[in-house]
């Protein structure tokens, strides 16, 4: 029983600490420079505080039910890839920001331009990658029906 309210707690600051990095200054400009799509970021947060509303249930009801169980133990696999696809993009819009400020003249930004080309295929697939976790994220929102999770607003029963 410690375990899981442990796990859950995780889970849930974990979501906390991803939802507050999609909303970064730096993310927000990362997007705007790249003209990648600011939706799918904001869509991917509101999945991911729709999924924390329902894990006191979740972490209630998993004792006796094996599918939340597993449910949970997916979810924390998915969040775990969900930081790991944020951190790529954390350290990509910190790159940026920092290559920014460095450039000093003219002759330094083509230098600049001519080694980011490296970093266009990182920008086509970042939509796509984001898409797909945002896909897998949606799927457990729907499990969470089947499952009877219910969203607990305040404190726990």
């Amino acid at each position: 029983m410690v375990g899981a309210l442990i796990g859950e707690a995780f889970i849930s600051a974990s979501i906390q600490v991803l939802c507050d990095r999609i909303t970064s200054r730096e993310f927000i400009d990362l997007f705007r420079q790249k003209k990648l799509d600011q939706a799918l970021l904001m869509k991917l947060k509101v999945t991911l505080l729709t999924l924390n509303a329902v894990l006191n249930d979740a972490e209630e009801k998993q004792i006796e039910n094996p599918a939340v169980r597993e449910w949970l133990n997916e979810l924390k696999h998915a969040v775990f890839d969900a930081e790991d696809l944020l951190d790529e993009i954390n350290y990509e819009a910190l790159r940026c920001k920092l290559e920014g400020e460095g450039q000093i003249d003219n002759l330094t930004n083509k230098v600049w331009n001519f080694l980011s080309t490296s970093h266009n295929h990182f920008y086509q697939s970042m939509n796509v990658k984001i898409q797909e976790l945002l896909q897998r994220l949606e799927d457990f929102v729907q499990l969470k029906s089947a499952l009877g999770l219910r969203e607990y607003v305040g404190r726990k029963r």
